[in-house]
């Protein structure tokens, strides 16, 4: 009457409908079909994609470079806004923005060369897409996870001025000598940026060579920070003085270690061994 075939019947009339229903679930996803879709009749939406799996189907040519760029967005902006809050701090809002060419960049650096930065003076990080590709096309294994270190850097620069840090006479940086000054800083959005790569799933990339010359080229254009103003009306460097490439590393590492703000304080940041 049911229209069940007669082999079917004994293992209902043992295990029920209810039984055998879920037997036909685990089957059905054991062979990769979403069982919403049966019941349903709907294409489920894939799930958005991850850094990892965004820089696994880039490899596989599946995949292109903003849904990388989508995916940090993503993953960064939510650590530290999960970072602050847990701080109970506040965490200003930030944009990410590509644009398909130099020309079409904000921050009044419009046709500069600059690449991935940030922007104090609307909180925006601009991925300049044509500087993207040019990096890959220079180096094609190790392009991608370059512009994955040089996006979190930029996100550093926001939690940065989200502290105010950028303002002369700030309380963290009184004392300091201007060269010794920027030069912590740097060291500091180095250890932001190992927290979130840690978040993102990503490898300790500063502990790659090959990697490190990409992220050197990318940063030969000047994104270690920009010439805008900060929230302060306060002039920043278009680029800092940066630490050696060992107090870089090292601070990278120990904020890819332990994934939180306070392992990045800048009482804590030494440039020496």
């Amino acid at each position: 009457m049911l229209g069940i075939p007669d082999n079917v019947m004994p293992h209902i009339r043992r295990f029920g409908f209810s039984g055998v229903l879920a037997v036909s679930i685990v089957v059905v996803m054991l062979f990769g079909i979403n069982p919403i879709t049966l019941l349903t009749g709907q294409v489920a939406k894939p799930p958005p994609h991850t850094p990892l799996t965004a820089l696994k189907a880039i490899a596989a040519g599946e995949g292109q470079p903003k849904d990388l760029v989508e995916a940090l967005e993503r993953e960064t902006d939510g650590f530290w806004a999960r970072g602050f809050r847990n701080g109970a701090a506040y965490y200003p809002p930030s944009k990410l923005k590509m644009v398909e060419t130099r020309s079409d960049l904000g921050c009044g650096l419009a046709g500069s060369s600059i690449g991935t930065f940030y922007c104090p003076e609307d909180s925006t990080i601009y991925v300049d897409m044509s500087a993207y590709a040019e990096l890959v096309a220079s180096r094609p294994e190790t392009g991608h996870q370059a512009e994955a270190y040089l996006i979190g850097l930029a996100y550093s620069h926001h939690v940065q001025n989200a502290q105010e840090l950028y303002a002369p006479g700030a309380a963290d940086t009184t004392g300091m000598d201007g060269t010794t000054r920027e030069q912590t800083l740097s060291a500091q959005a180095a250890c932001y940026a190992g927290a979130s790569s840690k978040w993102a799933g990503l490898p300790r990339l500063l502990d790659s060579p090959a990697i490190v010359q990409a992220i050197e080229a990318g940063l030969a254009r000047g994104g270690d920070l920009t010439r805008a103003t900060s929230r302060a009306e306060v002039p920043v460097p278009r680029e800092f003085e940066r630490p050696s490439p060992e107090a870089t590393r090292r601070w990278f590492n120990a904020g890819y270690a332990i994934p939180a703000i306070g392992t990045c304080r800048l009482d804590k940041i030494t440039l020496e061994p």
